[in-house]
């Protein structure tokens, strides 16, 4: 366990108490409590510094007298000799303090200069984080030539008129982030970077409440709001003054301010947005902040044209295939894992320049062996596509761990002791989990100490563990707001009063006062209730709300039509789709058209709108995938194919996509290559929608048994199955004579999607009355379909009018009526019978 001594007088206690709670890390210990009175107190000093790593001095007048700390002084000076602690940090809280009133060794070591809380946690945490990173061997390999590009960057002569800013680009997951902060440490002097999410829907107001969070936290949460609610208010000239003022802060300290492109640095057009262009501009007047921009793709150059800024760009790409050898070498070595030259040579091809991946093949190797692992062309695939799913599932992850990740997924951050409240374990054993899930990169600590989900696992975790229940989220919500009612020291509390938000309104509560919401936390309330739970009526209220207060965010309004389809709501989705077209967002408008017509069924209509959205320079995997599942549905397998080979051109392991494969397959009779696509699905998708899709490819084929069986498996893996999900299980459930879980499932259907899809709800409890004999009923409901014309619903109309033909008294005259009907209707079926269709996602 990596310690860090604290050296102090018993004068600065309270201070030093302060910094300690807010390192609050389970994998360090700080020894700054007294030792009790039995104890031989020298040795137990000596010990407790023996056991270090890090050594920090609390330069006070006070300190500087105690007998106490001059023999820590000493004893930490032997010890650093040794090699025993590998860094030292002084802590001058008195500016009227010389070094001459130190010994000379202390002046060689870092300094920070404060009486501030944050900057010194910050200070502590990155030499601890550099301790545990060599402890982890988190490696730093390569990155000569963009180290080179960043320092020429940072090394252009000054000058008032441009901003000392410069964007680093690349995937995520790359390694941004490790190559500016190792640049900047080594070439500008600087002791850490200092990360600000720009998310969608942020301001300036947003941006100046993130940066004073981290800058100044208030003692309170309830003053944390305060102070948010105060800036929110500010008119944007006296919002962005605050701004560069906590960037001067930041600077001051030695550290980097960076923006971090979480969706709100960029529009859609790769235009850097208004107010980030403001900030620049206002760097203009102020050489001294060396600021970066971190993003996943890089910005046009005209919105930076516009405004005379000059922003270089540097590209952070995979590693090469040399670098990513050495990687894999130092890492086995480091874990004790034989690997020969071969191996490395195999897992440097199959990680494709992906770093992360790294990890996850050596695990693999460390689990099953080189030659299995190696072996395995399925193992190999998925290396730099998904380098956790399978990890997730391999690896002896406890039920403790498992707990801890499927909480953090879905309420990122946390303190500590909210996971072991929420969890019920002590706090002890949240440290131990915690510490392994760091140290195979699926957690990592924050800057200010909480805890949250890896970025590129988070969605991986929830595949494989699920997402929070309501009670789970209502746990999460009163464990935190009780965190924030008695927390009194400096944190950074708008990350957890966020986090309070989200977890109240997922838990279905009501609010909270201490809770606090920017635009985007509202737009991942929305998004979860669309993505995760298929709940399209809460997802449409909430993102209707956003587009009231912000009527030109464009992502806001997009899941509100997106919701709108999916509920069947067409008319308020197309009033919806024309305030794109006039503001002019004639792409956008033109895809979610497509969106709307492929879900009425007008799939020839949606391929035309998607193409028009190309056109107009519409990209991306979706548009494609779209347009794969439009000729699909229309027959054309091959067409549906070329625009399937164009978006893994960008995704090659996205999940629609292979399910996409899964169906094709399906339409060509083609059972083993269906089952086959299946085992990748189940690398990639959660094991709720695969085993659906196994139901869907097992009753293709016929084996209408075995697909009962995974209908009911796909039911059984969530409390709110979607849908297509339900609406399949009812099917297998009639096809398979198992008639009362059909209607409980029908009826679970109706309460749960009540307003949605009715042709196929009406459908379905047809086809039960029919097999159940209840043939006027059958009638009744296929009388009530808004598409009477559909093939599966002119079937239906036709069995119900048999049954009542073969089984009711009839007159003459009606005996004759329903006889035309049923032949008019079976000469419209013809060869085309149909069945449901539970395949659109």
């Amino acid at each position: 366990m990596i310690r860090a001594f604290f050296s102090y007088s018993t004068e600065d206690e309270e201070f030093v108490r302060s910094v300690s709670d807010r390192i609050g890390r389970p994998f360090v210990h700080i020894d700054y409590k007294s030792f009790s009175s039995g104890k031989d107190i020298l040795a137990a000093v000596n010990e407790s510094i023996d056991d270090s790593a890090l050594f920090v001095l609390f330069l006070s007048r006070s300190s500087l007298k105690s007998a106490w700390v001059r023999h820590e002084i000493g004893e930490a000076q032997f010890q650093i000799a040794m090699g025993r602690i590998k860094h030292s940090l002084v802590v001058r809280m008195d500016q009227r303090i010389s070094v001459s009133d130190i010994p000379e060794w202390l002046n060689r070591s870092k300094h920070i200069t404060s009486q501030a809380t944050p900057p010194v946690v910050r200070k502590i945490n990155s030499l601890l984080d550099d301790l545990v990173r060599q402890s982890q061997t988190s490696l730093f390999v390569g990155r000569s030539s963009e180290t080179l590009e960043l320092q020429e960057a940072f090394s252009r002569p000054e000058n008032p008129s441009l901003p000392q800013a410069v964007c680093i680009s690349g995937l995520l997951g790359i390694g941004r982030k490790s190559t500016l902060s190792d640049m900047a440490r080594r070439s500008l002097n600087l002791e850490n970077i200092v990360a600000v999410d720009v998310e969608p829907g942020d301001t300036l107001q947003a941006l100046a409440i993130k940066l004073s969070a981290q800058v100044d936290p208030a003692e309170t949460a309830e003053r944390a709001k305060e102070i948010a609610c105060k800036i929110e208010l500010l008119p944007d000239v006296d919002a962005l003054n605050v701004l560069v003022e906590k960037l001067k802060s930041i600077v001051n300290f030695r550290e980097m301010p960076v923006f971090y492109d979480s969706g709100g640095l960029l529009d859609d057009d790769g235009n850097v947005t208004p107010y980030i262009l403001d900030v620049l501009d206002s760097l203009r007047g102020n050489p001294d902040i060396l600021m970066a921009l971190l993003t996943n793709r890089r910005p046009a150059r005209e919105s930076l044209l516009l405004r005379a800024i000059d922003l270089p760009v540097i590209q952070i790409r995979q590693l090469p295939d040399a670098d990513v050898s050495v990687l894999v070498s130092l890492m086995a070595r480091s874990r004790r894992i034989a690997v020969e030259p071969e191996i490395v040579r195999k897992i440097v091809s199959a990680v494709r320049g992906y770093p992360p991946s790294v990890t996850y093949a050596l695990e693999l190797v460390r689990a099953y062996g080189a030659d299995i692992v190696l072996g395995s062309n399925r193992m190999l695939a998925d290396f730099g596509a998904a380098p956790f799913i399978k990890y997730l599932r391999d690896s002896s992850i406890s039920e403790l761990e498992r707990g801890i990740l499927k909480v953090i997924s879905g309420n990122s951050p946390l303190p500590l002791s909210v996971l072991s409240t929420v969890l019920e374990v002590d706090e002890e054993r949240i440290g131990e989990a915690l510490v392994r899930l760091i140290d195979v990169s699926l957690i990592i600590p924050t800057q200010t100490g909480w805890y949250e989900a890896s970025g590129p696992v988070a969605s991986a975790i929830e595949r494989e563990y699920g997402t929070c229940n309501r009670e789970e989220y209502k746990a999460v919500a009163s464990a935190l707001g009780d965190f924030l009612k008695g927390s009194v020291d400096q944190f950074d509390y708008l990350a957890l009063q966020r986090t309070l938000f989200r977890a109240l309104n997922l838990a279905g509560e009501g609010s909270s006062q201490l809770a606090y919401a920017f635009t985007a936390d509202w737009l991942r309330v929305a998004g979860h209730y669309y993505h995760r739970k298929h709940d399209y009526e809460k997802a449409a209220q909430t993102a209707r709300l956003i587009v009231e207060s912000r009527p030109q965010l464009t992502e806001a309004r997009t899941l509100l039509i997106q919701s709108l389809v999916k509920l069947g709501h067409y008319s308020e989705a197309e009033g919806n789709i024309s305030e794109f077209t006039q503001n002019g967002l004639f792409r956008d408008a033109f895809f979610l058209l497509g969106f709307l017509e492929r879900y009425r069924g007008n799939h020839r209509l949606a391929i035309k709108n998607y193409q028009r959205a190309l056109d107009h320079r519409r990209g991306g995997m979706a548009i494609h995938r779209d347009m794969a599942a439009c000729y699909l549905q229309l027959g054309d397998l091959d067409r549906a194919n070329q625009h399937i080979s164009i978006a893994q051109e960008k995704q090659p392991d996205n999940k629609f996509l292979i399910d996409l494969k899964i169906q094709i397959a399906c339409r060509r009779g083609d059972r083993k290559t269906a089952r086959n696509l299946l085992l990748l699905l189940a690398d990639v998708e959660s094991r709720m929608f695969t085993s659906h899709r196994a139901a869907r490819v097992e009753y293709f084929f016929g084996a209408k048994d075995t697909a009962y069986e995974f209908a009911k498996m796909a039911v059984s893996e969530s409390d709110h199955p979607p849908f297509e999900i339900l609406a399949n299980y009812a099917l297998c459930a009639i096809r398979t004579d198992h008639y009362p879980e059909a209607s409980d499932a029908l009826s679970l259907l109706d309460r749960s999607y009540g307003g949605q899809k009715s042709d196929i709800r009406l459908g379905l409890h047809a086809r039960l009355a029919i097999v159940e004999g209840r043939y006027e009923e059958a009638l009744g409901y296929a009388n009530k379909l808004s598409q009477p014309d559909n093939p599966v619903h002119l079937t239906i109309k036709r069995d119900a009018l048999r049954g009542i033909l073969e089984n009711a008294p009839l007159t003459p005259g009606k005996r004759n009526e329903f006889e035309d009907l049923v032949g008019g209707l079976e000469r419209r079926i013809s060869d085309h019978e149909e069945d449901f269709d539970f395949d659109s996602r």
